[in-house]
């Protein structure tokens, strides 16, 4: 049996009047009801105020709520803004990853990306007008500087000093790099596989005068070694990874780490900086943001690679990427340096002897990466 208190339940002293509600009974104060209890049919004055103080408020929250649902996590707006890129093969994760994990979202954009298996191809393509942005090697880089002047090098999506190889077909008598002598070995001509490879001769005691140097396009190279038209191809790691699995047991894998180091380049049309330089800064900010989640998320960034291909990719293939490239954006001296020594051998290369090193320092713009990772400009020696 419950005892009395002696005092009165809310319920009895009028602040809350009851409503009946489906299978319980709900109580609320007297007013939001508009009237005041024990006075029937006799409104109470602050009741009204009240209650309009209610409904503005509502109606401030709703509002507050909607503008916050129409934010991106970042508080930036829904329209985003379109930029277009021109990437090359080679050059693929941080950019799958920034689209991928809603980076490029978050900065604003709407990033359409076209494909193209070189960076030389990806370069022409931008210079065509099809894309704001692009990604390439040294020399394909190297070759356009020479050339014109509408565009600018934002910095070095990633690098590597060990994504040039050489696969060789055991069968025709390749076991180690001097069998190279007198063979024919297919690769893409003025990129950097085809620099890697007249370097590897070199270190090898080989020069390019010992081989038979066959120039083909890329797409072309893996079917004209598993056919045997070619002993072997000197080309990067999605090439030399499929190359691998095509031959099996007969591929023999040629390599030097450390002989040189590759950079990946973003490029830039002035168009875009004159005229829209904060997307240069968003776009380099949603790819330091991707290649953070690679660094400390490979597992994940590991799914995202499977997923991203449209087909299942070898063990090979996924180490090559994960852990052959080192994934921070960089402006540095020793990538300038690069630079200069591919201008060096595009030279000989052309036969035009020692002719000027092009001013490749005028030819970069580092303040969207300054403003987005300072630490990664160092284009001092």
């Amino acid at each position: 049996m419950r005892r009395s208190t002696g005092r009165k339940t809310a319920a009895e002293t009028g602040w809350f009047a009851p409503i009946r509600g489906k299978g319980r009974r709900i109580h609320m104060p007297d007013c939001l009801e508009g009237k005041k209890k024990g006075a029937a049919g006799v409104d109470w004055p602050g009741g009204k105020l009240l209650l309009a103080l209610l409904v503005v408020l509502s109606v401030l929250l709703v509002v507050g709520c909607k503008q916050r649902q129409e934010e991106s996590p970042t508080g930036a707006p829904m329209a985003l803004e379109p930029v277009a890129l021109c990437r090359s093969s080679t050059a693929l994760l941080p950019v799958v990853v920034a689209e991928k994990q809603g980076f490029f979202a978050g900065q604003g954009l709407a990033v359409s990306v076209r494909e193209a298996i070189m960076g030389k191809e990806a370069l022409e393509r931008m210079f065509r007008g099809e894309c704001d942005l692009a990604t390439a090697a040294e020399p394909p880089v190297v070759e356009y500087v020479r050339k014109r002047d509408d565009f600018r090098l934002l910095g070095a999506l990633q690098n590597s000093d060990n994504l040039n190889r050489i696969v060789a077909r055991a069968d025709h008598g390749v076991t180690k790099p001097e069998d190279l002598r007198g063979k024919r070995i297919g690769t893409a001509k003025g990129t950097a596989p085809h620099y890697f490879l007249e370097l590897f001769l070199e270190k090898h005691g080989l020069a390019s005068r010992d081989v038979a140097m066959v120039f083909m396009k890329s797409d072309e190279l893996l079917g004209a070694l598993t056919s045997g038209k070619i002993d072997a191809v000197s080309m990067t790691n999605k090439v030399v990874s499929q190359a691998q699995e095509a031959l099996q047991g007969n591929a023999v894998l040629l390599e030097e780490p450390g002989l040189y180091r590759n950079y990946y380049l973003l490029v830039a049309t002035t168009k875009l900086l004159e005229k829209r330089p904060e997307v240069a800064v968003r776009f380099l900010r949603a790819l330091a943001k991707a290649e953070e989640f690679i660094r400390d998320r490979p597992e994940e960034t590991l799914a995202i690679a499977q997923a991203s291909h449209g087909r299942k990719v070898s063990s090979l293939e996924i180490k090559q990427l994960l852990e052959g490239y080192q994934y921070r954006l960089t402006l540095d001296h020793a990538m300038l340096m690069g630079l200069e020594e591919t201008a060096r051998w595009m030279d000989v290369l052309a036969g035009n002897g020692r002719s000027p090193v092009p001013n490749f320092l005028a030819m970069i713009s580092p303040e969207p990466l300054r403003t987005v990772q300072p630490d990664g400009v160092r284009l001092e020696k």
